[in-house]
């Protein structure tokens, strides 16, 4: 069995371990916040993920599998921030409200291109598209109102933070994010595997021995932030058992 392929099945291994550890825990989202509905919601959704990017580097997609990474590795800072503000649910409340402003968006949008005018008719529909109107006038195009990078460098209100260790997410966004966002946009790092050699006919589909860092450590890194949003939603105790995250991290530390 090769490395890669180790790493895939340890992952796997891992990522089940969280979810049954969700599932025994048995949380019922509380009717008076939206914060353990999201919450869970974007753990589910980053576990489905999480498989999919094993499943591309199983075949040596990695640098595809960075594409998808990006995307988990943004989940774990927005969660992060999401359930910082211990004081107010109007973080986590902005959140949920955003699915106002895209249907407000949608409705700009096809009426432009196709003189359709769509006219809400529930009133619980009118009532979410009001506030929207109002929360998301100065920006329409963003759930959060500060930048992912100002997101994750906000201090850890969870702590006390074991001395060395980082007190918030920036190491995560300024080396992170930031590598693996490379590899996800159409600039020339992106393209980097593909460049054709001077005065060979080119090819597609040319294999090419070279690796990126992202692509070397995906799935140990897309597995270490899943755990973190499993982590995360344990600070705010949903889940009970903290030995079994540890033991679970203790196997993540020998991969």
């Amino acid at each position: 069995m090769s490395k890669a392929e180790f790493s895939v099945k340890r992952a796997r291994s891992i990522r089940r371990a969280l979810v049954n550890l969700i599932d025994k825990s048995q949380i019922c989202p509380r009717r008076n916040t939206h914060l353990d509905s999201v919450a869970l919601a974007l753990f589910s959704r980053m576990a489905e993920l999480h498989e999919t990017i094993c499943l591309l580097a199983s075949k040596g997609r990695l640098r595809d599998a960075v594409v998808l990474a990006r995307t988990l590795c943004e989940a774990n800072i927005s969660l992060y921030w999401l359930t910082n503000d211990r004081e107010s649910d109007e973080r986590v409340d902005r959140y949920v409200m955003f699915a106002g402003q895209v249907t407000l968006e949608n409705m700009v949008r096809i009426k432009r291109h196709f003189s359709y005018d769509y006219v809400p008719k529930d009133p619980r529909e009118i009532n979410l598209l009001k506030q929207a109107t109002i929360l998301f006038r100065k920006d329409r195009y963003r759930w959060n109102p500060v930048p992912i990078g100002q997101m994750a460098a906000e201090s850890d209100t969870f702590g006390p933070v074991p001395p060395g260790k980082p007190s918030s997410m920036e190491p995560v966004y300024e080396l992170f994010y930031y590598w693996f966002s490379l590899l996800a946009h159409p600039c020339i790092e992106a393209i980097e595997n593909f460049l054709p050699p001077w005065g060979i006919p080119f090819k597609c589909g040319r294999p090419s021995t070279h690796q990126s860092l992202p692509e070397r450590h995906v799935v140990f890194l897309s597995t270490c932030w899943l755990f973190s949003m499993a982590l995360r939603i344990s600070k705010f105790s949903l889940i009970r058992s903290e030995d079994e995250l540890g033991r679970i991290w203790a196997r993540l530390k020998r991969s």
